[in-house]
């Protein structure tokens, strides 16, 4: 009994120190602003097999999420396999059709001129009907600017004028829709990776009761005497421990792993207004022949 309680003691705190660094990592996470304009480096290095996979990883998580309307998540995952196989530039125009569907236009004009940057051998009606899209986009996201920008107030009217109608005040912005990374992840992965730690605390513990009593008991068998019987029971005790340990470490692994493919998969990112589905599905193609169309790999 008092070791199975010095065991249980040495689990929890084994968790803790687990679990706190964790939650620190969502919150630091939360804290960093997002950049204005996402980097698109050089590309001279070479992918491996590796990043090629994870690449293609990624772009099939982003693929799904853009064909749920979730253009956030999907323009996150896309420039993800970008960075990974820079060798792909049909990933710019994932990257700038998700974009454009959340209005964000000075993103989308940064990818499809990278694109086009690296795309010498692009045919020039291509290249044309590219160049027209970037024009028109530049067009609105001017628009946009010049509606938001703030006009001076008229002069206050003179003591003489005519009194007029209050004005009601305007209504307040509409709260944001921003979708952030959730903590619950990370408590799963803490709960997962203290009952981890417990199950290999007990499975050691059960393991060394074993090996004490088979220095006593020969093939199972044990002598007749005080010490052969208090080794029998032990021997029994660290079975038992070695079995619930190895459940227990199991379980802890399948628990943190589950936390840490929920932190990944879970959506973030501007909430997309309500919309009838488009049928803007990423495919591939040489270059850009349409409003509707994006790359593949």
């Amino acid at each position: 009994m008092r070791g199975t309680s010095n065991t249980s003691r040495l689990a929890w705190l084994l968790a803790a120190a687990v679990a706190v660094p964790c939650f620190a990592l969502v919150g630091d996470a939360q804290a960093q602003a997002p950049a204005a304009l996402t980097p698109y480096p050089a590309c001279t290095i070479k992918p491996t097999a590796q990043d090629s996979e994870a690449a293609h990883s990624a772009y099939l998580l982003g693929k799904r999420f853009f064909e749920e309307s979730d253009y956030g998540s999907a323009s996150h995952n896309f420039i993800d396999a970008f960075k990974l196989d820079c060798t792909k530039p049909e990933l710019l125009l994932n990257i700038a059709r998700a974009n454009e569907l959340l209005g964000n236009r000075a993103e989308a004009v940064h990818a499809l001129e990278t694109y086009l940057q690296r795309s010498p051998t692009m045919p020039p009606d291509d290249k044309a009907q590219l160049q027209r899209r970037i024009d028109n986009l530049k067009a609105a996201l001017a628009a946009q600017t010049a509606a938001s920008t703030p006009v001076a107030p008229p002069p206050p009217p003179s003591s003489t004028a005519a009194p007029s109608a209050t004005t009601p005040p305007p209504p307040p912005p509409p709260p944001s829709t921003d979708r952030h990374h959730t903590i619950t992840p990370w408590i799963v992965t803490g709960v997962g990776a203290a009952t981890l730690i417990a199950g290999g605390v007990v499975y050691l513990v059960g393991a060394g009761d074993v090996s004490a009593a088979q220095k006593i008991c020969v093939n199972g068998t044990c002598p007749n005497t005080a010490a052969g019987n208090s080794a029998k029971s032990q021997g029994q005790t660290g079975n038992t421990l070695e079995t619930a340990g190895a459940v227990t470490f199991w379980s802890g692994l399948g628990i943190a792993a589950a936390g840490v493919i929920w932190h990944f998969l879970e959506p973030t990112g501007p909430v997309a207004p309500e919309a009838p589905r488009t049928s803007f599905t990423p495919v591939f193609g040489p270059g850009y022949a349409g409003a509707s169309v994006v790359g593949r790999f």
